[in-house]
Order: structure tokens, then sequence, then C-alpha cells
């Protein structure tokens, strides 16, 4: 785990830049939507591998609190300037008191986890009955997953440390763990080679770069 943290670490002052691309924008936009549909739209919750905050700050609301966890010293510092509660933590344990939180969140960080289902009952534990755990993460047999793949195998400083998934698998971690699936949606259903993301919510397949699930 070290090394992926250290990873992060490296990468932080630049990580935001992405979206700040024309494609990159696009696909912020169309990953928040697909959160934004999917948890609650009041409580007070947790995002895992929050980074630098980009998604909670654009998240939260009077009547919405996100937790900030990251176990990267230098996000941590990026969110914590966007003036976000935060906690540096691997999620295993997680420092959040037991039956506080009403739901949880993870983007794109299912796929850096040494142990997925270890995570997902350490956040159960912590959670109020019932409350929901939602994961947006790269959908493996989609042309992004190929292209994630292909970048990891070229050494990526990020994602040569990247295991993907697919929806299939993701279920069978959420079995495993005692949730059970409410929903589940693609999007950034365009190829990555082209400019204009189709960033519509469907059902998921193979052209569904991202998949978003929510379980209970």
């Amino acid at each position: 785990m070290r090394d992926k943290i250290e990873a992060f670490d490296t990468v932080a002052g630049v990580y935001d830049g992405w979206y700040d691309h024309p494609q990159g924008k696009q696909v912020f936009e169309a990953e928040k939507k697909a959160v934004e549909q999917m948890i609650p739209r009041t409580g007070l919750g947790v995002e895992i591998g929050a980074g630098t905050g980009v998604f909670a700050e654009s998240l939260t609301n009077i009547d919405r609190t996100i937790l900030c966890l990251d176990p990267s010293v230098e996000m941590i510092k990026k969110a914590k300037k966007r003036k976000l509660p935060c906690l540096r933590g691997v999620g295993v344990p997680l420092p959040i008191r037991r039956d506080l939180l009403d739901f949880g969140y993870m983007v794109t960080v299912l796929e850096f986890l040494n142990d997925q289902v270890a995570l997902f009952k350490e956040i159960k534990y912590n959670s109020k009955k019932n409350a929901e755990l939602t994961i947006l993460f790269i959908n493996s047999d989609s042309t992004w997953g190929e292209l994630y793949r292909n970048i990891g195998e070229k050494g990526d400083p990020i994602f040569k440390h990247a295991t993907l998934f697919s929806l299939e698998q993701v279920s069978a971690l959420f079995d495993k763990s005692g949730y059970s699936i409410l929903d589940a949606k693609g999007t950034l259903n365009s190829d990555p080679a082209n400019q204009e993301v189709d960033d519509r919510l469907i059902e998921p397949s193979s052209k569904s770069g991202v998949i978003i699930v929510k379980a209970i």
C-alpha cells in the first residue's frame, strides 16, 4: 500500500489539471452527475479516497456534509484548502465512530484497494442501519478500461497500481461484504478517443466507461 500512497503524493500538485482539460471537464461533470443521482440528498457521508476533494466540494450542500478520507498527506492538504472536513487514513480501520455515517461513496478508488471486501465491511460497521454505499469504478470491459489498462502496463505512475473490475466482479464483492445492490448505471458511453463525452446515465454495458453501483 505504501507505494500506492507515495504515487498519489507525487502527483497531488498536478492531479486536478485533468479536470481543466476540455475532455476532463466533461468526464468530471458526467461522473459528478452520476454520484449526485446515487447518494442521499441529506446526511453525513464519507468519501473514501477523496483525494484533493474535488468531488466532495461539488457534492456538499447545506443539508449534506461529506468527510474526506485519504491516506495521502499531499492529497489531504489540497482538500483542506477547499475547507472540507478531512481525515487521513486508509479506511481499515476507519477513523470514524460506529453508527455515525448516513452514506459512503468512492470515485475510481476501488481499483487501488488491497482488500475491497474488508473496506466494505468496515464502512458498514461505521454506518447507520441501512446506510447506502455507492461505488463508481472504471469498467474493465469498456474501451476506457482498455485505455487505462494499457496506460498502466506502460508504467503510468498511478495506473500501474490499478486493478480494473467488471460489473459482475463488483457485484460479487458487494455480496461477500453483506450488501445488496439497489441500482446500477453506466456513463462515459463514448469512446475515449472521442473528445465529446456521452454523459447519459444508462443501463450498464460494455459501452459504459464507468459504472456506478448503489448498495445497501
